[in-house]
């Protein structure tokens, strides 16, 4: 359909907006499909026109990323989560019922509510909890107003998660009461949110999980669910918050209160000091990579010091894809300025004067809490000035060339290596790309000392890590620790075991790529050498539960599956290989094997295996494939699917070749 009139003049007007900013694609994307629905086939050469790229360039970005439609969407637009951690809730059989009452959804691989499963994210408003249709739509019933005290204060959470599980109605409950409403991040316990603190003499009082029809029980203090010092909860209290100290205390985005709990004395720290000297700090801290890689970041940031441009970059990779993980999103909406510190940190240090958050389009609420914090504190970090971009729905971009090439406005895909973007990374500039967690770790490091940071930890691993408990586990949250804590006492003390009742049969470590992991196993520590050495990855510090009613070979075929969803599509072993996997897969569930064709008879195809295939011979297969793709892959995507492939079939063999044993937990 050929653009009105009207709709012309506003890809024009937004094209000429966007013509000279440094990779505008991908923002101007985002900004035609925000005003009209959608990104039609006639605003291509417009778009090639003002940004001077050739029309196959911008059709060729529009295609990569999954968030743009070049038709708008007949109703809501519903995006459910079908990864591992929804899996495990359920969301299977919940998809099913909703597609038999008609509803459509678009599928989405996490939504960063891992632990409130299974998830959806209707026109941008998150919902958790989804079983049927009728939870996508949920209503907000009239409350009787009630009275409170003047000056009561309380403090309620804006996080995501909370606002699926109902806190904006139960903060609107206590404005329209009378209350001052501060909204904080949350504390990270999701089965007690709705979370309300009281302010009261004797400190901030709890109850959670709270509805909207709560406030005269909150108030008088009968509510059954008091809890009281929330941070006295053993779950809490157990744990060693260096990162997430503010989180769920403290006003997100006010910058007194962010001042009077700490903030910014790791900057006003660095900057008394060298650059030599701040990365000098944090090599001596111990800190690695919190991204998944476990590079340490001292190193990076000294290659990047030590090369010398007129133009630096520092890259926060905010694109946290991985199913049970919610971390980056928490640290964002509850203290974006921690972020932001850390960020302007190591522009200090290594000599950088702009920096990018890329944060994934799947949260709209970090995103606009970070904007809001770039622009209330410019002068403070000034003259490093940051923006935010927004990604598109593509899981390959939490790869760091990948982000960076989306960054520029182009197809998310790897660049190969060297060079390193160290040295040559964003518009070919030194580039500082770390992840949210290990920025956010830097202003602890400077304001308090490295040593301090160093002296907890397991090996080599140092300092904390905020482990995140998804899936089908009872206490689902997020729990800041030391590395060396084992995987027993994560799931079954701290997590206590599944929200269904049932065994645990396997935990998966590190997202979609991570290795699962039975019961026998869990008395590993939690740390980077550890778990490489059993065939596994931390990866981001996700663990998502299984019960017993987990099939594994058909998770194992998820992990294929999502490869084949996901690759960007530059190199064969990924491209290829996950599509094989998935048929190879197929036919050993289906206790089948496969038999010799006519191609594999040609004569070219000397050293192809002309004979009939039994299953087990797919097994092995299937062993290769995974070898192929392990070592011949361009990064972690294709090169990392195979953990979660051979580890079930090495943990859980009994599931190869069988019929689904049970339905999903639900």
């Amino acid at each position: 359909m050929a653009l009105t009139p009207q709709d012309r003049a506003e890809v024009e007007t937004l094209a000429a907006r966007y013509a000279t900013e440094r990779g505008a694609l991908l923002p101007l994307l985002h900004a035609i499909q925000q005003s009209l629905g959608h990104v039609p086939a006639d605003a291509v050469p417009i778009i090639a026109h003002a940004l001077n790229l050739s029309r196959a360039e911008v059709h060729g970005v529009i295609s990569f990323y999954h968030d743009f439609r070049a038709e708008k969407a007949a109703g809501p637009v519903i995006k459910l989560c079908r990864a591992e951690a929804c899996q495990a809730r359920g969301v299977d059989a919940a998809a099913a019922r909703i597609a038999a009452a008609g509803v459509a959804t678009e599928p989405v691989y996490c939504l960063g509510l891992c632990a409130i499963g299974p998830s959806a994210l209707v026109d941008g408003v998150p919902v958790a909890g989804v079983g049927d249709a009728d939870d996508l739509m949920p209503s907000r019933d009239a409350v009787p107003p009630a009275t409170v005290a003047p000056g009561t204060r309380v403090y309620i959470s804006g996080d995501m998660a909370s606002v699926a599980l109902g806190a904006d109605a139960v903060a609107d409950a206590f404005a329209l009461a009378g209350a001052s409403v501060v909204r904080t991040g949350s504390r990270g316990l999701f089965s007690i949110e709705p979370l309300v603190e009281v302010e009261t003499p004797e400190g901030r009082i709890g109850y959670g999980p709270v509805t909207a029809d709560d406030v005269d029980r909150i108030l008088d203090g009968s509510h059954p669910n008091r809890i009281g010092d929330v941070a006295a909860l053993p779950f809490f209290a157990r744990q060693q918050r260096f990162t997430f100290a503010r989180v769920g205390v403290i006003d997100p985005l006010s910058l007194d209160d962010y001042a009077a709990h700490g903030g910014w004395a790791g900057l006003d720290a660095a900057r008394a000091a060298s650059p030599q000297a701040v990365v000098d700090a944090v090599k001596q801290s111990g800190l690695r990579g919190r991204g998944g890689a476990g590079f340490p970041t001292g190193i990076k940031w000294q290659t990047v010091l030590d090369t010398p441009a007129q133009e630096k970059f520092i890259v926060c990779n905010a694109d946290e894809g991985d199913s049970g993980t919610f971390a980056d999103r928490m640290l964002m909406e509850g203290d974006p300025f921690c972020l932001i510190e850390g960020m302007a940190i190591a522009a200090y240090a290594v000599g950088a004067g702009h920096g990018y958050i890329y944060i994934r389009s799947e949260y709209p609420h970090a995103i606009r809490a970070m904007e809001a914090a770039i622009r209330a504190s410019a002068a403070v970090v000034a003259p490093f000035t940051l923006e935010v971009r927004v990604g598109a729905g593509a899981y390959v971009c939490g790869e760091e060339t990948a982000l960076l090439d989306s960054i520029e406005g182009k197809r998310g895909q790897v660049r190969a290596k060297p060079p390193l973007p160290a040295i040559a990374g964003l518009f070919g500039r030194p580039t500082v790309i770390n992840n949210v967690l290990s920025l956010a770790a830097v202003p602890f490091i400077l304001a308090e000392g490295p040593e301090r940071y160093a002296a907890v930890g397991f090996g080599r691993s140092r300092g904390t890590m905020p482990v995140q408990l998804a899936g089908n586990v009872k206490h689902g949250g997020l729990f800041e620790v030391g590395f060396g804590i084992s995987l027993r006492e994560l799931v079954e003390d701290i997590g206590g075991g599944t929200a269904s009742g049932r065994p645990v049969r396997a935990v998966q470590v590190g997202g979609p790529l991570g290795a699962y992991f039975p019961p026998s196993a869990f008395d590993l520590p939690f740390d980077y050498e550890t778990f490489a050495a059993a065939g596994g990855l931390i990866g981001h510090a996700g663990i998502t539960v299984f019960d017993d009613s987990v099939d594994m070979a058909r998770m194992a075929r998820f992990a294929m599956e999502f490869c084949a969803v996901e690759s960007c599509g530059k190199c064969t072993p990924c491209r290829i290989g996950s599509t094989r996997g998935v048929e190879l897969i197929d036919r050993i569930i289906a206790g089948a094997g496969r038999d010799g064709d006519e191609v594999e008879a040609l004569p070219q195809m000397r050293n192809a295996r002309a004979k009939s295939r039994s299953a087990a011979d797919e097994v092995q297969l299937l062993r290769d494939l995974c070898d192929t793709m392990k070592f011949g892959s361009l990064c972690a995507l294709g090169g990392f699917t195979p953990y979660p492939v051979l580890s079930a079939l090495e943990h859980f063999p009994e599931d190869f070749g069988h019929a689904p044993i049970q339905q999903a937990a639900e």
